[in-house]
């Protein structure tokens, strides 16, 4: 998960925010299973998931491609709200270390990144995620 902040970083040029086709396919190889694109939409501000991987679908039990996830959200999709906006206000990648909600997983502990992208380099209008699960200690 780190890695995917060093790639991040290395697209963050004079300023301007990596835009979506500066995620290389061939560089997410294996990995888009454990990836999710969220939109950004503004006024008021909410989050609509736009590709959610199949790993993480097997993992969640749903597909959530499609689901807004807005400010009056409760429980863990207020967190998760939350987590984004702040991505959107700082302008930086996030990186968490978090207990799954998820009932019934073998797992319990996740990794999950999630930064910005830009079509103008300035306006957020996506977020770039990937979670991996690590065994319960």
């Amino acid at each position: 998960m780190k890695r995917g902040v060093a790639r991040w970083s290395a697209k963050f040029i004079d300023g301007r925010l990596p835009r979506r086709s500066d995620i290389n396919p061939l560089e997410l190889k294996g990995l888009a299973s454990y990836v999710f694109m969220i939109d950004v939409v503004y006024d008021p501000l909410r989050f609509k998931i736009r590709f959610f991987g199949t790993q993480l679908v097997q993992w969640a039990g749903y597909d959530y491609t499609g689901f807004v996830i807005g400010e009056s959200e409760r429980g863990p999709w207020r967190r998760i709200f939350d987590d984004y906006r702040t991505v959107v206000e700082t302008r930086a990648p996030r990186f968490d270390e978090r207990h799954a909600e998820w009932p019934g997983r073998e797992f319990r502990l996740y990794e999950r990144i999630v930064a910005p992208l830009s079509a103008d380099g300035q306006t957020i209008d996506m977020l770039f995620g990937a979670l991996h699960t690590r065994p319960s200690a």
